[in-house]
């Protein structure tokens, strides 16, 4: 019953009584299963054929290149969901992969049952079906800003972009990211120690301030 509580509280299933969603678990053939730390969630390459939903824990989002590089292309906390956007638009195939970054509940949401609505069409499946497209265009947004931070040239720029966008969402000055210093360096594609060094030159600046995930834009106006 748990399970069922925390998918109710989630953009996904938004509008849906909690009673109605243990009612969509045989219809959307949903199942729950734990990953611990570091275990693969998702593969790259492997057949698209379910949604993830993140319940309990958080997730990594990316990509790993034949001599072990990794690029970081998002975080997944409670309640962010994974393939949608792929099954949307028809993919056959993850393009990334997803790895627990702790201990993670996972909900899996058959990918058919989801994208083809049961003949009797009821209110609650039309309700996922809104609440699909606000998903899928908020994803888009997060993409959008990934690449306008990713087209600054150097490495400071990139770093104040990301971060007072992240202060513009929280609507504070004080903020929280989901990102570790090698995270967020893989986030941007920069160097970590590089990263690291320039964090540490706009600190000393009085620019920004930080300890670990916690950041402080101290300055209102930073030029780009």
């Amino acid at each position: 019953m748990e399970n069922f509580s925390l998918i109710a509280k989630t953009e996904f299933f938004k509008n849906i009584d909690e009673k109605d969603v243990q009612a969509m678990c045989h219809c959307f053939n949903i199942r729950f299963r734990n990953y611990n730390k570091n275990n693969i969630i998702i593969g790259q390459g492997t057949p698209l054929e379910d949604v993830f939903l993140i319940l309990k824990g958080s997730a990594m989002v990316g990509n790993f290149d034949s001599q072990g590089e990794s690029s970081v292309l998002m975080k997944l906390k409670a309640g962010d969901e994974y393939g949608l956007v792929q099954a949307c638009s028809g993919k056959e195939i993850y393009l990334n992969n997803v790895i627990a970054c702790e201990n993670t509940l996972v909900m899996i949401i058959s990918k058919y049952r989801l994208l083809n609505p049961c003949q009797n069409r009821c209110p609650r499946h039309l309700q996922i079906m809104k609440n699909i497209l606000k998903i899928v265009a908020r994803n888009s947004d997060l993409l959008l800003d990934k690449i306008s931070h990713l087209q600054k040239k150097k490495i400071r720029d990139k770093v104040l972009s990301y971060l007072k966008l992240q202060s513009k969402k929280q609507a504070s000055s004080y903020f929280d990211i989901p990102f570790n210093k090698t995270e967020l360096a893989e986030y941007l594609s920069v160097d970590r120690s590089a990263l690291s060094s320039e964090l540490n030159k706009l600190k000393a600046e009085g620019i920004i301030d930080f300890d670990k995930k916690r950041y402080h834009i101290k300055k209102d106006e930073i030029d780009l």
